[in-house]
């Protein structure tokens, strides 16, 4: 009986699981994210994501750095983005995006 007993308790040991609770906040958090061995523009897209979800405007720093300099500066650097293909040009995420093709796509 006892042996019965102990093995039962064994057995129902081994299943038990350890129930921790994460949210999606705590998961989807930048300082997390660069924790966890994710890179800054990763956690930067999450970012922006999430806050496309919820209809709210987010910019990273860099976007918010750029888009307080004056107008010639920004004419200089969108001439730059405009020439070299690899330069980011701060637009990935802030753009509408149409589910219907049009004559813009060609």
């Amino acid at each position: 009986m006892k042996k019965v007993l102990l093995i039962a308790l064994l057995a129902v040991s081994a299943q038990l699981q350890s129930n921790a609770a994460i949210s999606v906040d705590q998961t989807t958090n930048p300082a997390v994210l660069k924790l966890n061995g994710y890179s800054e523009q990763t956690a930067d897209m999450i970012s922006v994501s999430k806050a496309r979800a919820t209809r709210q405007e987010y910019y990273t720093p860099d976007e918010a750095a750029y888009r307080k300099q004056n107008k010639f500066v920004r004419f200089w650097r969108k001439l730059y983005v405009y020439t070299d293909p690899a330069a980011e040009d701060y637009s990935m995420y802030h753009h509408d995006t149409k589910t219907t093709p049009s004559y813009t796509d060609l």
